[in-house]
């Protein structure tokens, strides 16, 4: 196998996705208990990592038509993997995913399973329907931290943050809905931008971010988190909400939508510096 292959394989599965999701599962635990590194611990992010790579792969293997058009130099459009080598890897990750979530807990197992069936059908069908593909995908964010507050043995833990992820997540399917909305339109998806217009889709992806800058305050105020979540909050995330808030309606372009989904992708690492360093 030349070194494509293998180069291949590690974008498809889009590492700083699965990055993040396997440190929301890890802060999922630490939130639940004092930070330890366990057995249990190890298969729920393992577990997650694969899936949440899984879910990618299986996402550009329905997308390859769109992608021709949103983004030619991925995988699948560019031609480095094919479409049945990516649904192998596809199964065979999501199926990885499932075997490590066995191993841990039964109510892990079972949380997996939904999680991986709702990734599947949503990729094949949901995202193109309206809002109803960006609510299940911003839900299966935060249903990462809910998995790792379980494997933590707390899962209430893991509410705020969940909460959280899905404001945040569902603002940012908005902004890449309206980034895609040319190919999108070719694959005759049904996207808020699509059905609705631009205005609807900025209207929505704005309550969304202000509702979080909202609800942020809310575990300070109640003192489960300190004064370090809220100056990171404060320091970090407050701006970038509200630089993108306002490029939103300054420059809804397909580069500038682009650059905002980038930009929000990157300063989820600081919320859940936030969080960790807050808790």
């Amino acid at each position: 196998m030349t070194l494509k292959k293998p180069l291949a394989v590690f974008l498809i599965i889009r590492p700083i996705n699965v990055l993040i999701g396997a440190l929301s599962v890890a802060l999922g635990a630490a939130l639940a208990q004092p930070p330890a590194w366990t057995s249990l611990l190890t298969q729920a992010v393992a577990s997650a990592a694969l899936i949440l790579a899984g879910a990618n792969v299986i996402n550009d293997y329905f997308d390859v038509e769109i992608d021709r058009l949103n983004r030619p130099r991925r995988v699948l459009p560019s031609g480095r993997l094919s479409r049945s080598e990516a649904l192998g890897l596809a199964i065979f990750l999501l199926a990885g995913g499932n075997f490590f979530s066995i191993l841990a807990t039964v109510q892990l197992a079972a949380l997996a399973l939904l999680t991986t069936l709702l990734l599947i059908w949503y990729s094949a069908d949901l995202k193109k329907r309206v809002v109803v593909g960006n609510v299940v995908v911003s839900f299966v964010t935060g249903v990462a931290f809910l998995y790792g507050a379980s494997a933590g043995g707390r899962w209430q833990a893991g509410v705020a943050p969940a909460g959280f992820a899905f404001l945040f997540h569902f603002g940012r399917e908005i902004i890449k809905d309206i980034e895609d909305r040319v190919g999108d339109a070719h694959g005759r998806a049904r996207t808020l931008p699509l059905v609705y217009g631009l205005k609807a889709a900025q209207r929505s992806a704005t309550v969304a971010l202000i509702s979080l800058l909202i609800t942020a305050l809310v575990p300070f105020l109640l003192k489960h988190y300190d004064h370090t979540y809220l100056f990171i909050i404060v320091g970090g995330v407050y701006p970038v909400v509200i630089y993108v808030l306002h490029q939103l309606w300054k420059d809804p372009s397909v580069a500038s939508m682009r650059r905002l989904s980038a930009i929000l992708k990157a300063d989820m690492l600081v919320g859940l510096a936030a969080i960790f360093l807050g808790r």
